[in-house]
């Protein structure tokens, strides 16, 4: 029991050296080495040559004056060469408590590699307020969209499905004020518009959430959304099927309908195709969606987040929530390209890697990695 004392001591003290700064930690290692050295130099030099009356006098001095002259000079030295860290220290903990517009100053005398350290900190502030500003961007405009397509189902319920119904309520009271009695000509225009009506109701029902992705799956939903374009903005668009037909998961179908219903709106409102194609293949463990049209293109290059940035960011943002690789190619004059390969299982969000990159290749097209 007694012999177990000095040992938990010892521990005890080893660990708060341990936990020390390493600012301390220095200070005291070299301290050390000086009165050692002081201690065994003097000893030795006395012991050499014979006079040993004062030698623990001396050892004692030069101790004392080796330690207050070690603890001094390191304590300037190494102040001056931690001061760039202290620096960082105090920069990370505004960033921590939300400044993000704060900067790690420069220091004088400072270390070549602290002053890379240094620069690497703040470059990575810039790119992390920049990703804020850009976010910041990308929400407000998902707002404005989301308001737009508010704005576009309420038109066209007050424009076709609520005038309808007025013209049909019109004709009620019609056949009210006749006593009940309607002919054969007011039954069939009523019974047009009430079937005008009610496809009216199942397009918009439609473009919210199809119902053939719940009940039939991928391939009848995409011939679906085709049919829909057509009708819609009068675009043809093909629709190929390669490979045995599989289930998907709900959010990996889901993922890629709205990754081609995006896609498919762009290529409506702004390639200037005459037509597009819809290829959905599945090989192996993977399943691959190809949007891919005859229009004008465009430089990747010249890609900006106000023009074209919201669509990108939501089909990214939606193929890296299931692990799917999006790629981008594009040229003028050339059309456009849009490919979605994802694994038929899916895997957790920590698995995936953020690979955004641009590649430009020889001539005039561009292929940009957008996401996994």
């Amino acid at each position: 029991m007694t012999s177990s004392r000095p040992r938990t001591t010892v521990f005890t003290w080893s660990r708060r050296l341990l936990g020390l700064p390493i600012f301390y930690k220095v200070l005291i290692a070299n301290s050390a080495i000086v009165v050692g050295g002081a201690v065994v130099g003097t000893t030795l030099t006395l012991l050499s040559t014979g006079n040993t009356e004062h030698l623990p006098e001396l050892v004692a001095l030069f101790a004392a004056t080796g330690t207050l002259l070690s603890v001094v000079i390191n304590w300037i030295v190494l102040r001056a060469a931690f001061r760039p860290i202290a620096a960082l220290e105090e920069t990370a903990d505004q960033v921590r408590q939300g400044n993000f517009q704060v900067r790690a100053p420069s220091v004088a005398f400072s270390d070549p590699d602290l002053d890379a350290l240094t620069a690497t900190f703040n470059a990575m502030l810039d790119t992390v307020v920049a990703y804020q500003n850009r976010l910041r961007e990308l929400s407000l405009r998902v707002l404005t969209a989301q308001e737009e397509e508010r704005r576009r189902i309420a038109r066209e319920l007050h424009d076709e499905t609520a005038q309808s119904l007025t013209a049909q309520l019109l004709w009620l009271k019609t056949l009210e004020d006749r006593g009940g009695v309607a002919d054969k000509q007011a039954l069939a225009e009523m019974i047009g518009q009430t079937a005008t009506t009610l496809e009216s109701i199942r397009a918009i029902a439609h473009e919210l959430r199809p119902p053939a992705l719940d009940d039939l799956g991928l391939p009848a939903a995409l011939e679906g959304l085709a049919a829909q374009q057509r009708q819609r903005f009068g675009l043809p668009v093909s629709v190929v099927i390669r490979g045995h037909r599989q289930r998907l998961d709900p959010d990996l179908q889901l993922a890629l309908y709205r990754i081609a219903q995006e896609a498919l709106n762009n290529v409506a409102k702004h390639a200037q195709a005459g037509q597009a194609q819809l290829q959905l293949s599945f090989d192996g463990g993977q399943v691959t969606l190809e949007i891919r049209d005859d229009g004008r293109g465009f430089d990747l290059r010249q890609l900006s987040s106000r023009h074209g940035g919201l669509g990108l960011f939501s089909m990214r943002e939606r193929a890296q929530l299931v692990g799917a690789e999006l790629i981008l190619s594009s040229a003028p004059g050339q059309g456009t390209l849009v490919r979605v390969t994802a694994p038929l299982q899916p895997q957790p969000a920590g698995n995936q890697r953020d690979r955004s990159a641009v590649r430009t290749a020889s001539g005039a097209a561009g292929i940009a990695e957008v996401h996994r």
